[in-house]
């Protein structure tokens, strides 16, 4: 078992869960015909039927030549991007976002000025997480100071942050590695016995100088070492889902560059805050770390062909 701690320092948490659809808000005109109107707000898909923590929410809005939409999270924006002749929201849910029922809030605007407004309760189930416990030399448990920290947050912050409009990704993610997982999504981990963060990806036991692959098509927006991430390489898939690599021993890549699925990123290493050779895999949904294995299976709206 390994130490990862996964770089995302300073993310912004989000939230959710399924879907019941509310009335639509009075003076609403439900069910329109061509001609430019908006769809029904019951034309609105939220994807899966039934998320659990660690899943993402997929909200996908008909519109219409000179339309608009809008999506909110119990009451936070979510900002919305084109998917084919659609506009789709996607919210990722963590171990930090409450099991129970939240709200999804939407305002479709037809081209003449008309206006919709809905909203969706749904409901998010708890998943069953483990807890690991590790102990770690002082020269690797003193890695983790302020100061490193901020050295982290400073250079993950704005590339977690990046939104670009246009979706790379295509079909399902790839593993990135052909290394079996020793360290699953979600573990609280307690270090040393003191209770530091829920993991925000997962492990793979791979020997080191072993092929580290980029999941799914994008652009490199970081590639660099970092104290308690080692060498690193983030790729920008687009609408907010940026893939992370960790603890690498060398870089492949270098930032601003392309890649397709299954290129070559890196090598598996042992940098930064870690006990062993192997590779942090974390996946990240506007800025909120999800379960990346999620993305490895088709799911509609999302990943499926």
């Amino acid at each position: 078992m390994r130490a990862r701690i996964a770089g995302a320092l300073g993310c912004i948490c989000a939230a959710l869960g399924t879907a019941s659809l509310g009335t639509p808000a009075a003076g609403s005109a439900a069910g329109r015909g061509p001609g430019g109107a908006a769809p029904a707000p019951e034309a609105v898909r939220v994807l899966p039927d039934a998320p659990v923590q660690g899943d993402t929410i997929v909200v996908m809005i008909p519109t219409v030549p000179g339309g608009a939409a809008a999506v909110t999270f119990d009451g936070n924006p979510v900002e919305t991007f084109r998917a084919g002749t659609a506009r789709r929201a996607l919210i990722g849910t963590d171990p930090d976002v409450a099991a129970g029922p939240h709200r999804i809030g939407l305002v479709l605007r037809e081209a003449n000025g008309v206006v919709h407004r809905a909203t969706r309760t749904i409901r998010l189930r708890a998943a069953h997480f483990g807890v690991r416990r590790l102990v770690l030399p002082p020269s690797t448990f003193g890695l983790i100071t302020p100061q490193n920290l901020e050295t982290e947050r400073r250079a993950l912050v704005p590339v977690l942050g990046r939104r670009t409009p246009v979706a790379w990704w295509h079909g399902v993610f790839a593993l990135p590695s052909g290394a079996p997982i020793d360290s699953p999504y979600g573990e609280q981990g307690w270090y040393n016995g003191r209770r530091e963060w829920w993991h925000m990806g997962v492990d793979f036991a791979a020997p080191a100088g072993a092929p580290v692959t980029s999941a799914n098509a994008g652009v490199v927006a970081l590639a660099r070492a970092l104290p308690l991430g080692g060498n690193t390489v983030v790729v920008d898939h687009g609408q907010g889902v940026l893939s992370e690599y960790l603890h690498l021993s060398a870089l492949a890549v270098a930032e601003g560059s392309r890649v397709d699925r299954g290129t070559v990123v890196g090598r598996i290493g042992a940098t930064g805050l870690v006990t062993g050779p192997g590779l942090h895999w974390g996946l990240y949904v506007n800025g909120v770390p999800v379960n990346p294995l999620y993305w490895t299976r088709a799911q509609q709206d999302l990943t499926a062909p």
